[in-house]
């Protein structure tokens, strides 16, 4: 005689068993896509600065493309690196012809930054060494003088009554913890307030926010600003 409550029993009991092992199942695939690994803990972190207004380059790192398609007078992400010498080149967008390379050694734990301000092979480029943000209510706000030919220069704010930097000198940097504000900034000849680029930044607590200070087309000064992000780590 068939016992159909013992048959009802062991189905139930076997549903739960597939159930069960497709919620884990499905739990750990989410996890693998929610959370990306830490990055190792000696890890150095350093972005690229493609100061020039000419054509879009790749970066290398040690001979392999690292960032694709950067434009003139943009930013990259911060790249986790491990920490010692590597060698950074900018080449032609999709081709194997190399601009500009220099070889830097890195520490771990430290944030810097390359820029590049000409795509010549006989450039050496300017390196400075960034702070983090170590007030989580305040944003950190850094300025870079990438422009050779510009001289000594201020940034005020867009009515001229506040100074937030005071005669930078080009090839130089600076950086202050500010409020997280929306702002509209102007860059002008150190001691004028007649405004020779203007940018905008949006700040937030916590954040990092660079103002780029770059040389344009006619000699004219360009002001971009840019939030610092670090590059997503895969652990490859």
């Amino acid at each position: 005689m068939i016992n159909f409550s013992l048959l009802t029993g062991l189905f139930r009991a076997t549903v739960g068993i597939i159930l069960f092992s497709q919620t884990v199942n499905a739990a750990a695939q989410s996890n693998g896509l929610l959370y990306d690994p830490e990055p190792p803990a000696d890890s150095a972190y350093v972005r690229v600065i493609h100061a020039s207004h000419g054509s879009t380059v790749d970066v290398l790192i040690d001979g392999k493309t690292r960032v694709h398609n950067l434009a003139g007078g943009n930013a990259s992400d911060y790249l986790v690196l491990a920490n010692g010498k590597h060698t950074f080149a900018l080449q032609s967008e999709g081709k194997n012809t190399v601009l500009v390379s220099s070889t830097l050694e890195v520490d771990s734990g430290r944030a810097i930054t390359v820029a590049f301000t000409a795509l010549r092979a006989d450039t050496k480029p300017l390196v400075f060494e960034d702070k983090e943000n170590s007030n989580k209510l305040k944003a950190v706000l850094a300025v870079y003088h990438l422009d050779s030919k510009a001289g000594p220069l201020d940034v005020l704010t867009a009515d001229g009554k506040t100074h937030v930097f005071n005669n930078i000198a080009a090839g130089s940097s600076s950086q202050l913890s500010v409020n997280p504000i929306t702002i509209e900034l102007i860059a002008a000849k150190a001691g004028d307030k007649t405004a020779q680029a203007r940018t905008s930044v949006a700040m937030a607590p916590g954040g990092t926010y660079s103002i780029l200070l770059l040389p344009g087309d006619g000699g004219k000064l360009i002001a971009r600003s840019v939030q610092n992000k670090v590059e997503r780590y895969t652990g490859k």
